[in-house]
């Protein structure tokens, strides 16, 4: 009987070319979705105002945490199951969906409890409460769909909704905006878009897979057996997201929360590229690991490198031009959002480089080692933000600062443990040297444009930061060849995918 993975063919090595291929759909719908989420992050904040933004993120953090427990971790062994037994993807989606929409309707329960006994009673605060509900629902719906989709490899559908979902939102939210509707709109504006999203994911894969729709006890409760290693993972994590708000809420104010949620808004348009590779890669890593452990190593290295190339540029550069970005971007009411985000600048670098490691030790089978790290980490962030949130509010009126602060001092936290417990030989030496030297080459960078941040010219700190970070990277040798190799080999392919650019670029075919 042949295995399903022979370790004797050892898999091909790792290529720009196929990992543009199969990032291609992925990365064009995220540039996508990052353009439309900053359009409108730009415009919520400034015409909507801190408070209506406070209560805002306050409804979504409460439903995000939920959420994780309506989907039980199931997310992840979907992926996993259906890409290991293709055949059984009608019987898996089926369950998954049944299993989900009991979950929401306890989860319904408690979040009665909680609005009836936590939450201020504020009529617009427990509208939109019960609003972003109905749109979890369709959400939680949808995750286990893309789940699916992801299995099967097949990216660019999940691409193409998310795509379309982002269309409806973005569209939906400015027109409800500018024509003067309030917070309260913007809410049902998030349940159309999800709604778009389930119902267009469900085309993709029912037309391949009919899903069964049978309540089998047994199976459901294998699915949450399994699953639950993964629930602890996601739940902790997403605890660790959004409890910040909530301390803030308590500790400060619902405007504080405005201030700390926009500037979490925009730096979450600036994680595009970690959850596109680590969406891409988990499946290659997957099976590199099931190959042997040199196999993994090859695999991780590489993408380890280019992360942190990315990284650095990104986040010092984000240090220094947050204060200008944020006023010019919200106007004067949120003015305390640009120190929240300039230290957030930090927490990207550490969160770029979290999101594969998480993606290793999952692969690697590591995920009880990573559920102990987030345990530990959102422990941690409690008494972090119980001291740094009223500190911050007392000394600097702005709470939100403490939530940032927190954030930062958890995220370098993660970052130390969840190396440490990578399998022994996944990352090397080289790892450490391309670690210091696009250090090196991003506090160069930050070196050079940092006096622009009181410029009216701030803005030519983009193009001189990036001019200024190749240099140095290129002049430092901070990335092997074989890097180099890959990030030349996945621009040229992305390049050529695009709609004009590509169609130049492409050589001519010969008349018949």
């Amino acid at each position: 009987m042949t295995s399903e993975v022979s370790t004797n063919t050892p898999p091909s090595p790792i290529s720009g070319a196929r990992i543009a291929r199969n990032a291609g759909a992925m990365m064009a719908a995220q540039l996508l979705t990052w353009a439309m989420a900053f359009v409108v992050a730009i415009f919520q904040p400034r015409i909507l105002g801190p408070l209506a933004i406070g209560q805002l993120s306050i409804a979504f953090s409460i439903w995000m945490i939920v959420g994780v427990l309506i989907t039980f971790g199931m997310d992840t062994y979907l992926t996993k199951a259906v890409a290991r037994e293709p055949q059984r993807t009608g019987a898996l989606v089926g369950t998954s969906l049944v299993v989900r929409i009991g979950l929401w309707l306890l989860g319904c329960l408690a979040v009665f409890g909680y609005d009836l006994f936590a939450v201020n009673a504020d009529p617009t605060q427990t509208a939109l409460i019960w609003i972003i509900g109905l749109m979890t629902l369709f959400s939680v719906l949808s995750g286990g769909l893309i789940a699916t989709l992801n299995g099967l490899e097949q990216v660019h559908y999940v691409s193409l909704v998310t795509v379309l979902s982002k269309i409806v939102l973005t569209v939906v939210s400015l027109a409800l905006l500018f024509t003067g509707f309030d917070v309260i709109w913007i809410g049902w504006a998030n349940v159309l878009a999800a709604l778009v999203a389930f119902v267009g994911d469900a085309f993709f894969l029912f037309r391949q897979h009919r899903p069964r729709w049978s309540i089998d006890l047994g199976a459901a409760g294998q699915m949450l057996n399994v699953s639950k290693q993964y629930l602890v993972t996601a739940l902790t994590l997403m605890v660790y997201q959004q409890i910040d708000r909530l301390f803030i809420a308590m500790f400060a104010s619902t405007e504080a929360v405005g201030w700390y949620g926009t500037a979490i808004n925009l730096f979450g348009t600036l994680m595009f590229f970690p959850m596109a590779i680590g969406t891409v890669i988990f499946p290659t890593l997957t099976r590199r690991f099931a190959a042997g452990q040199d196999h993994l190593a090859m695999a991780a290295r590489p993408i380890f490198n280019i992360m942190l190339a990315l990284s650095m540029p990104i986040g010092l550069g984000l240090v220094a031009v947050a204060e200008p970005v944020a006023l010019l971007l919200y106007g004067e009411a949120f003015r305390p959002t640009g120190v929240v985000l300039a230290v957030l600048g930090i927490v990207l670098i550490c969160t770029y480089l979290n999101t594969v490691l998480s993606q290793l030790l999952i692969a690697a089978d590591r995920t009880a080692a990573l559920n102990i790290i987030m345990i530990a980490a959102t422990v941690a962030t409690l008494p972090l933000d119980a001291i740094l949130v009223p500190w911050t509010n007392q000394a600097f009126a702005n709470g939100a600062l403490g939530g940032a602060l927190a954030y930062t001092i958890t995220e370098l936290g993660i970052l130390i443990a969840a190396i440490r417990v990578l399998p022994r030989g996944t990352l090397g030496a080289q790892n450490w040297r391309v670690g210091v030297l696009t250090g090196l080459a991003g506090a160069g960078m930050l070196l050079a444009i940092w006096w622009l941040r009181e410029s009216t010219f701030f803005f030519l700190a983009v193009p001189l930061g990036a001019a200024v970070y190749i240099g140095l990277v290129l002049a430092f040798r901070a990335l092997p060849d074989d890097d180099l190799t890959i990030i030349k080999e996945a621009l040229s392919k992305l390049i050529a995918r695009l709609p004009f650019i590509g169609r130049k670029l492409k050589p001519a075919q010969p008349e018949a």
